[in-house]
């Protein structure tokens, strides 16, 4: 960082492009120089050179000698073809992604709380409509736009080119027994159980989608939940009471249940604490104001 006297922009341009022959591992045929004047009284002019993959920058300001100082600052991005071993790259890690089907009937406190939770993690969220209009009337008469509708979703790549880290299955009646009747749905589903990704439902769609499908005994689900007012038989009867419940199998298969309303935003915390990480669940909830017991659960 170096600062230079100098008495006019001209001779600022003039010391950069001679400090930028230097730069010979940077040239590229295209270069610009950009002028931002600060007005009168706005503190002076800024200017950026850009050449090839570097970036020169540099304020003009008065000093008290009345000449112009400009202070320079370099900023020297460098791809990974490098052949400077004291480079290094950052990536930025890919959002993951999940799919939030919904319908006529489907339960609107659940839809939104899994929604935003995802949204403030970083995960895209794709809200399907499974009716022929995006725009759904909800269990309670809410209305919900989604995103697009499933059939919109297949229209822009077949389903077997669909790609989601998860599948959130809201309940909700009748919106969890449209859902199940959804084709496009039962695709994307028993693909998202062979790929191993995860799967989630909660409310009546533990028992009306993933048990009537056969996905709980396909992901070979070790425990799972739904509302009280769902039996998902005899092989979950343990977990009937149970908040969230959280199975892998050996196999891979995650599968995510919880019981309705009341248990959404547990639900959708234990989504980004699978998709996301524990760190990013603690920085999503903290904010959110959610008890210590539940991050805790």
């Amino acid at each position: 960082r170096d600062s230079l006297e100098l008495s006019s922009s001209r001779t600022v341009v003039v010391v950069v492009v001679k400090m930028l022959s230097s730069w010979s591992s940077l040239t590229s045929s295209s270069s610009s120089i950009r002028f931002r004047g600060g007005g009168r009284g706005g503190g002076g002019k800024r200017f950026v050179v850009r050449v090839g993959k570097g970036v020169f920058s540099s304020s003009l300001k008065s000093s008290s000698s009345g000449k112009r100082c400009a202070r320079t600052k370099t900023m020297m991005m460098m791809s990974s073809s490098s052949s400077d071993p004291t480079t290094t790259t950052t990536t930025t890690p890919k959002p993951k992604t999940a799919l939030v089907p919904i319908a006529n009937g489907s339960e609107e406190m659940e839809t939104t709380v899994i929604v935003d939770v995802l949204r403030r993690a970083g995960c895209r969220v794709t809200v399907a409509s499974c009716e022929d209009s995006v725009t759904c009337r909800m269990s309670r008469d809410v209305q919900i736009t989604a995103d697009c509708t499933m059939r919109d979703l297949r229209g822009r790549e077949t389903t077997s080119k669909l790609n989601f880290d998860a599948i959130v299955v809201p309940g909700g009646m009748p919106g969890a027994e449209r859902l199940g009747k959804c084709d496009i749905l039962d695709e994307l589903l028993k693909k998202q159980s062979e790929e191993k990704k995860v799967i989630a439902a909660m409310c009546a769609a533990p028992a009306v989608v993933l048990l009537a499908k056969g996905l709980l005994a396909t992901c070979e689900a070790s425990e799972a939940t739904a509302h009280p007012a769902f039996d998902l038989g005899e092989a979950y009867a343990k977990d009937k009471k149970k908040r969230v419940c959280y199975s892998k199998s050996d196999g891979g298969h995650v599968v995510i249940t919880s019981q309705g309303p009341g248990t959404a935003i547990e639900f959708a915390l234990a989504l980004v604490k699978e998709l996301c990480g524990e760190e990013k669940r603690k920085e999503v909830a903290g904010p959110m104001c959610v008890p210590e017991d539940v991050l805790l659960g």
